[in-house]
This record gives C-alpha cells, sequence and structure tokens, in this order.
C-alpha cells in the first residue's frame, strides 16, 4: 500500500544510502531541509528547477494573476509511475 514519506522517513531513507551512511541524522536533516528551501526560493525567485529523469518545478501564472508553484513530470519518470 502506498504510502506519505515526510521528512522525517526521507532522512531516515538517506541515511541507508552509500552518500549518507556516514553522516548523522542532523547532517542529513539539515541537507534535505536546505535543498528544499534552495529549491522553493529559486521557484519563488522566478527560476524553473528542471531535474533530468525527474521533472520540472516553476512558477505558474493563472490568468487572474495568481501565481502558483507547478510541477511537470518528464516522460521517463511519468511512464516509470504508470508502469508501477
Amino acid at each position: 500500500m502506498a504510502q506519505t514519506i515526510n521528512k522525517v522517513a526521507l532522512v531516515e531513507k538517506l541515511l541507508l544510502t552509500d552518500a549518507f551512511s556516514t553522516h548523522t541524522k542532523k547532517y542529513t536533516t539539515e541537507f534535505v531541509e536546505d535543498f528544499f528551501k534552495m529549491i522553493a526560493d529559486e521557484v519563488i525567485a522566478g527560476n524553473t528547477i528542471s531535474i533530468p529523469g525527474f521533472g520540472k518545478i516553476a512558477t505558474f501564472v493563472r490568468q487572474n494573476g495568481v501565481k502558483k508553484p507547478k510541477f511537470t513530470a518528464f516522460k521517463e519518470f511519468a511512464d516509470a509511475v504508470k508502469a508501477s
């Protein structure tokens, strides 16, 4: 069954990877917080975050002028989700 992965669970999963296995939980938590803050700051500034094989996050302006963040999955990621 699908589950929601929150920040704490994401940190726990990262700690199991080779890249973070030698780091502390505090360090990994700070990395996750800094990473998502950087993404938010860039999108708020009007920039687009584009991650090959995953998707892009950009600011979308509705017809009424309201700005919203928008995630667009790239084909490779969308196809993998459909196939699961």
